[in-house]
């Protein structure tokens, strides 16, 4: 009689570690496929090149929707608070849903407005030309990604680029 209760503890005991063994396979299986998919749908942050020379390109990459582009320069262009008193120029999407992904609408052109899009700043008219030496700082915000910014200086016809 003991020696059958054995038996059939053993084999309840192999049983329950396969079972284990298959549960195990299962998680890891799940686990791997969870990060596959997280890699696959993955965002991708802005990246931001500045190029050409006045009036500068502003080539942008990502996963990211174009919600607005903002120029800031160091001269008061309005009556205003903070920030809002320094923008040169503004475009933000006209309406939700025709905003497009970064890569679609870049380059984009100081002072052009890409199709789907409204300029903010100015209210009237282009915005204030470049002037060569003046630092400029100007940020991509993206929706769905995190955006970028840079500051930037007209040097002899020509963009310099700085991250601060």
């Amino acid at each position: 009689m003991k020696e059958a209760q054995q038996t059939t503890f053993g084999t309840r005991g192999a049983v329950s570690k396969c079972r284990l063994a298959t549960l195990r396979q299962f998680v890891l299986m799940g686990a791997l496929i969870t990060i596959a998919a997280s890699a696959v749908s993955c965002e991708r942050d802005t990246t931001l090149t500045i190029q050409g020379g006045n009036p500068p390109q502003f080539v942008m990459k990502g996963s990211g929707r174009l919600t607005a582009l903002r120029v800031r320069g160091p001269e008061k262009q309005r009556n205003a608070e903070g920030e809002a008193a320094f923008l040169y120029w503004v475009i933000e999407m006209k309406v939700e849903g025709t905003d497009r992904n970064v890569r679609e609408v870049s380059p984009i052109v100081y002072g052009n407005v890409s199709e789907g899009y409204k300029q903010v700043y100015p209210e009237k008219g282009g915005p204030p030309q470049l002037v060569e030496g003046e630092r400029y700082y100007v940020q991509v915000i993206a929706m769905n990604a995190n955006g970028a910014g840079k500051y930037f200086t007209i040097r002899d016809g020509k963009v310099e680029v700085s991250d601060y």
